[in-house]
């Protein structure tokens, strides 16, 4: 004799849960990118710094040498600039695609037929945690 196994129908059952978890995946993913330019300007600033510091070391040399410091010194200020600039510019770059993913997951959740209203509500409050934390950034 064989027994029916019946399996009650439970709302948060596994599969109901896997299109929250593959959304709140996508809003991690979109906020390491954010947090990834953040990181690309933070280390720009410090090789900016690190070059200028280069700089007063070599303009400082250079008043007791008699030729190539100054150009050196002008030159690695020059460096220094170049990589904060270039460090903000990929960190609006990154921050412009993690926005842009953002906004996507915002549309597919919105569009999902997939989810419950209870499920598209916790999702959006994951929208909504990852924008307060980067406001407070």
């Amino acid at each position: 004799m064989s027994t029916a196994k019946i399996i009650p129908f439970a709302p948060e059952s596994a599969e109901s849960r896997a299109p929250v978890q593959r959304y709140r995946h996508l809003y991690r993913m979109a906020g390491r990118t954010i947090e990834f330019g953040e990181t690309v300007k933070l280390v720009g600033i410090v090789v900016g710094g690190v070059l200028v510091v280069a700089a007063a070391v070599a303009y400082q040399l250079g008043r007791a040498a008699p030729a190539g410091f100054p150009e050196t010194a002008m030159t690695l200020l020059g460096c220094a600039f170049l990589a904060v600039l270039a460090a903000h510019l990929w960190d609006r770059l990154f921050r412009a695609r993690g926005k842009g993913l953002q906004e996507a997951v915002d549309a597919l959740v919105q569009a999902s037929t997939e989810l419950t209203e209870i499920q598209r509500a916790e999702v959006r409050s994951l929208r909504r945690r990852a924008v307060e934390r980067e406001n407070a950034a």
